[in-house]
C-alpha cells in the first residue's frame, strides 16, 4: 500500500470516528438541562405542630398537619391536611377545631389561609349544644383572633340526638373574637322547634276478671 492510500485510510478513519462522536453527543448521550429548576422550598417537615403563647404562658392556638414545606427566600409556608386549634377567651369553654386539605401561611404565621373545604368543630359548652361549621376557604389571623371567609358559609348547632337546633347560612362571615363581634352577609337562619313527644291513648280493654 502506498503512503498516500494509507494517508487517505487514516483520514477516513478519523472521519468516521468524528462522525461516531457527534451523533453520540447529540442524539445518545444523555443531554443536561441548560439551567436547573430553582428549588420552591428549602425545608420539609412531617407530622408538624406549631404553638403559639400568650405572654402569660397560656396556649392560644395551635396549627399542625401531615406535611409542611418551608418557602425560599422566607416566603412562608405550604401546609397538608392541616387542622388548627383555637383556644376559647370563655373560662373552661372547649376550644374551635378547624381542618382543611391543604393552606398556607406567610413566615411569622401572622396570617394562615385555610383551602380545599373548611370544617370546623366545637364540642357542647353548658346549655350550648355541638357547633359544627363548614366553607370553602377561610382567613385566619390566630395573633389579632380574628377569621373571615368570602365563601358560603353554614353554621349550626347540634342537639344531644345529633339534629340541628338551628342552622345559619350565610355568603360571607367575618369574626373579631377579641372584641366578640360576628358579621354575616345575605344571611339565613332557622330554628328547628323541638318536637313534642306524642301520647298515644291507651286502646287496650285492660284485664277482665
Amino acid at each position: 500500500m502506498s503512503f498516500q492510500k494509507v494517508g487517505q485510510f487514516f483520514i477516513a478513519v478519523a472521519l468516521f470516528a468524528l462522525l461516531g462522536l457527534l451523533i453520540w453527543k447529540n442524539y445518545l448521550a444523555p443531554k443536561q438541562e441548560a439551567a436547573a429548576t430553582p428549588a420552591i422550598f428549602d425545608q420539609q417537615f412531617t407530622d408538624f405542630t406549631a404553638r403559639q403563647f400568650n405572654q402569660k404562658g397560656g396556649l392560644e392556638w395551635t396549627v399542625s398537619g401531615s406535611q409542611l414545606n418551608h418557602l425560599t427566600k422566607d416566603k412562608g409556608y405550604r401546609f397538608n391536611q392541616v387542622e388548627c386549634l383555637l383556644e376559647s377567651k370563655e373560662k373552661n369553654a372547649p376550644p374551635w377545631r378547624l381542618s382543611a386539605p391543604t393552606g398556607s401561611a406567610d413566615e411569622r404565621l401572622t396570617t394562615v389561609e385555610l383551602t380545599g373545604g373548611v370544617e370546623g368543630h366545637r364540642a357542647p359548652s353548658g346549655n350550648q349544644g355541638a357547633l359544627v361549621f363548614g366553607t370553602r376557604t377561610m382567613t385566619i389571623q390566630p395573633q389579632e383572633q380574628k377569621a373571615a371567609s368570602n365563601d358560603p358559609t353554614h353554621l349550626a348547632e347540634m342537639s344531644t340526638d345529633g339534629q340541628p337546633r338551628w342552622t345559619s347560612d350565610s355568603s360571607a362571615f367575618n369574626l373579631n373574637y377579641d372584641s366578640q363581634v360576628f358579621q354575616q352577609s345575605k344571611v339565613h337562619d332557622h330554628y328547628n322547634r323541638p318536637v313534642s313527644a306524642k301520647v298515644t291513648p291507651d286502646s287496650s280493654q285492660g284485664a277482665h276478671p
